[in-house]
């Protein structure tokens, strides 16, 4: 009878293909991403775009304000995909500050 315990405990076992027991990032910071889903490496630049949409609503005025973190090589296709019109500023940070701020959680916070 097959044991699924043991197998699994097994790291010879090559029955489960699908597992390792390595990890094979290397980097200090792991793998980040932007919100496009570019890797960002801590030399890079990212952009922060800030964005303001008004909506009306029924009788009353919605003001929803949100950001979004991009290397500078996919800034004109966030502005293409949401809209310049809506663009209320976006400054610089260096990926490696990003980077720090994604693994720390802050940029949830924001």
């Amino acid at each position: 009878m097959f044991d699924y315990d043991t197998a699994m405990a097994d790291t010879k076992n090559h029955v489960f293909t699908n597992i390792t027991q390595q990890n094979d990032i290397d980097s200090e910071y792991d793998y980040m991403f932007d919100d496009l889903g570019s890797e960002v490496h801590p030399e890079d630049l990212v952009m922060k775009v800030v964005f303001l949409k008004k909506e009306i609503h029924g009788d009353r005025l919605l003001k929803v304000t949100f950001a979004k973190y991009v290397t500078i090589d996919n800034y004109v296709d966030l502005i293409d995909d949401i809209g310049i019109e809506y663009q209320d500023y976006s400054f610089a940070i260096e990926g490696k500050e990003y980077l720090q701020k994604k693994l720390e959680g802050a940029l949830e916070r924001e």
